[in-house]
């Protein structure tokens, strides 16, 4: 597994390859919504880690597919998307995002901080 230091040169090194374009969709895109998805499931034990907007940009198949199986986990189905919202279903239907965060802090116990 790599350190903290080596993914951050690695996350530095790919954004001095995007360009301008790239990185305003990664500050004003959709991908913020997955990374603070991560963030939440992490809080409860859904996800064992989370993610910021640019490791979620950059890692995109493999973070969104984190946060889907962390929604999972929930018996959420969560549909994530880099540009749109993401979409989340429960028995079926579709359900709003603060319905799937409703769902979890009433049926998860948040994690203690150390």
């Amino acid at each position: 597994m790599a350190t903290r230091e080596e993914n951050l040169k690695k996350i530095n090194t790919e954004l001095e390859a995007m360009s301008d374009e790239e990185l305003s969709m990664v500050a004003g895109g959709k991908v913020g919504e997955t990374s603070d998805d991560s963030d939440f499931l992490c809080d409860y034990g859904l996800m064992d880690h989370s993610y910021n907007d640019i490791e979620t940009s950059i890692g995109w198949p493999s973070v969104s597919a984190e946060v889907d199986a962390g929604w999972a986990k929930a018996g959420i189905t969560c549909v994530t998307k880099p540009s749109g919202d993401n979409q989340y279903f429960m028995g079926g239907q579709q359900i709003s995002r603060d319905e799937a965060h409703k769902h979890v802090i009433t049926h998860f116990k948040k994690k203690d901080v150390v």
